[in-house]
């Protein structure tokens, strides 16, 4: 059993942490951005309040002495039932007993702020798999990427913006187009749904009329859109058709393994295979501490005669 315990910063750990990154240059999870979450983060910490819109967060950190052996950083979801873990970087070309004592840490801290479920998404075949499933996180379906192709479709799209209105059928159309084993697994509800949905980091969502619910959903970020469709055979045209136009020029296509006529019309298309990365979760015990309890005489209950 491990020693090593991952602590929360403090705003005096935050800002002895950023002259260390540069030590800290493994990073163990896929991460999906530009933007660095583990720096807001610690500036967050800090109690700086002017600054772009930051999520509420939470950093862990494993220390040697005066350095840190590892770093992590979650952000919590829309809803607050979910968390993500955007960031996890270490010392050492490979430090599982870092890893997990730091991811654990994590999920300890998300649990007290009443987290029910925290993600993390990294490369097939990453050298730190075995550290990741030994933290309690376990992989429930692959997300396989392209690269959009190049140019902008000048196609007219039947698909609308997507409304607050439109939140519940939504909802059913991920229910219809998405295997039950997955559903238990990241969105049994819909509050965890709202967690989902804002892991994607979707600027847009878009939506396609069918009959009597909606036939296709996408959402398009800055670097990642993703594909929902349970209608005939042309949504799914339609749905790239729209990805091309509104997709960034570095844009990728994130293709769930369940979705096979997805994965074949971007092959056929000559979208470029980026690689495969693996979705996990870990389910988390709700913390709730002990109420003071104080002590009652016996003869204040009313005895039964």
């Amino acid at each position: 059993m491990s020693e090593l315990r991952a602590e929360a910063l403090s705003p005096i750990d935050a800002a002895t942490l950023w002259p260390q990154l540069h030590r800290l240059d493994t990073e163990v999870i896929a991460t999906r951005g530009g933007e660095n979450l583990l720096v807001s983060s610690g500036l967050a910490a800090t109690g700086i309040t002017r600054l772009p819109k930051v999520p509420r967060t939470a950093v862990m950190g494993v220390k040697r002495g005066l350095s840190y052996r590892a770093v992590a950083a979650a952000r919590e979801l829309a809803g607050g039932a979910g968390w993500e873990v955007v960031s996890t970087r270490i010392a050492r070309p490979k430090d599982d007993e870092a890893v997990t004592a730091v991811l654990g840490g994590v999920a300890r801290e998300v649990a007290i702020r009443e987290g029910r479920t925290l993600f993390l998404r990294y490369a097939e075949g990453s050298p730190h798999a075995d550290a990741l499933r030994k933290s309690g996180f376990f992989a429930y379906r692959l997300e396989r990427m392209y690269a959009i192709r190049g140019g902008k479709s000048s196609h007219e799209t039947p698909f609308r913006p997507a409304t607050r209105a439109d939140r519940g059928q939504v909802f059913r159309l991920y229910c219809r187009a998405v295997p039950e084993m997955v559903r238990r697994n990241e969105a049994p509800t819909q509050q965890e749904f709202r967690a989902l949905i804002d892991s994607f980091d979707c600027d847009h969502e878009f939506v396609l009329d069918g009959e009597g619910s909606l036939a296709a959903w996408v959402g398009i970020g800055e670097r990642e859109a993703y594909v929902w469709i349970d209608g005939p055979d042309g949504c799914v045209d339609a749905a790239l058709d729209l990805v091309e136009a509104r997709s960034s020029r570095h844009g990728t296509l994130v293709v769930a393994e369940h979705q096979p006529n997805l994965e074949h019309a971007a092959e056929e298309r000559g979208y470029p295979a980026l690689g495969v990365r693996l979705m996990c979760a870990r389910r988390l015990a709700q913390v709730n501490p002990l109420k003071e309890v104080v002590a009652v005489p016996a003869e204040s209950f009313p005895i039964p005669q």
